[in-house]
């Protein structure tokens, strides 16, 4: 990771919703030249590795796919959020402020006021075809607003 320019995603299991963010924001980052970068980690990896075959969600690779955008990290594993990681970042975003901010108030509470909270829930509440679209939303926004 870079020290000075960089966003970092986070969420439950680094599988779904903040692996597709950090493709999509690195893609839109590469095409506009921007000297920007994300990565993404989860709070709760070990937790949910059973769960999720392979090392990225179905629905992030067949997403990015369906907008020509090859995922650079498909075979990284998934990562577990390490809290000393906020120091090296400019933004931290975690996907879901209903299901992300509990377990950061548990686990990290002197962390809360450094992460921004989105609203993108996981599947079991928020299908794909349309979690997917308002990540894409958020995520041109951001890069729009850094250039």
């Amino acid at each position: 990771m870079q020290s000075n320019q960089t966003v970092l995603f986070l969420c439950t299991g680094n599988y779904y919703r903040s692996r597709f963010a950090e493709e999509l924001f690195n893609h839109h980052a590469r095409m506009r030249g921007l000297g920007w970068q994300a990565d993404s980690a989860g709070l709760e990896v070990e937790k949910w590795r059973s769960y999720n075959p392979g090392t990225m969600s179905v629905h992030t690779i067949e997403k990015l796919a369906a907008m020509d955008i090859m995922p650079v990290g498909r075979s990284r594993p998934e990562r577990q959020f390490d809290p000393v990681e906020i120091d090296e970042v400019v933004h931290c975003i975690a996907l879901s402020e209903s299901e992300h901010r509990p377990m950061i108030e548990r686990m990290h509470p002197e962390l809360l006021e450094r992460i921004e909270f989105w609203t993108v829930e996981d599947t079991h509440i928020e299908d794909p075809a349309n979690a997917l679209p308002m990540i894409v939303e958020r995520v041109e926004k951001l890069v729009d607003g850094l250039q």
